[in-house]
């Protein structure tokens, strides 16, 4: 997972993203803008152009890459969140009956493997899809009764 100022693409906007970000007080914080407002002054307006170009580019750049964290900790968290569940079902059965898959398809997505050269993840629907299932199955099993 990368942290906001790596997906920064310019170096010098990097570079006061980090002096804002570690600034203590909003008195610095403000002191980094009001030095930004002043250098971007002084450009020219073809700078200008390059420079808000540049900005937009990088905040493209951060936007996409917090979405792909997110999506990786979604990833992480239905994991976490399912525990030794897959050890304890036939997860085989649950690829099969509720997706039509087969059950290297759902560890894919359950262990984040890179498939053609990207992280299989569960799409939102299918995130949903798993948890019904699992609601199904809990729902089977605690309506045996064997004795």
């Amino acid at each position: 997972m990368k942290q906001v100022n790596e997906l920064i693409g310019n170096p010098r906007m990097r570079e006061e993203f980090e002096r804002f970000y570690n600034a203590k007080t909003a008195e610095e914080r403000k002191a980094i803008t009001e030095e930004h407002k002043r250098w971007f002054e002084s450009l020219s307006d073809e700078e200008k152009k390059l420079e808000t170009t540049r900005m937009y580019d990088s905040v493209r750049a951060v936007l996409e890459g917090v979405k792909a964290n997110n999506e990786e900790l979604d990833a992480r968290r239905i994991r976490e969140k399912l525990g030794t569940v897959p050890e304890a079902i036939s997860m085989s059965y649950v690829a099969k009956n509720y997706f039509g898959k087969t059950k290297t398809w759902l560890y894919q997505r359950l262990n984040g493997n890179k498939v053609n050269g990207k992280e299989a993840r569960f799409t939102e629907s299918e995130a949903r899809q798993l948890q019904e299932a699992l609601h199904d199955i809990g729902h089977r099993l605690t309506s045996i009764i064997l004795i």
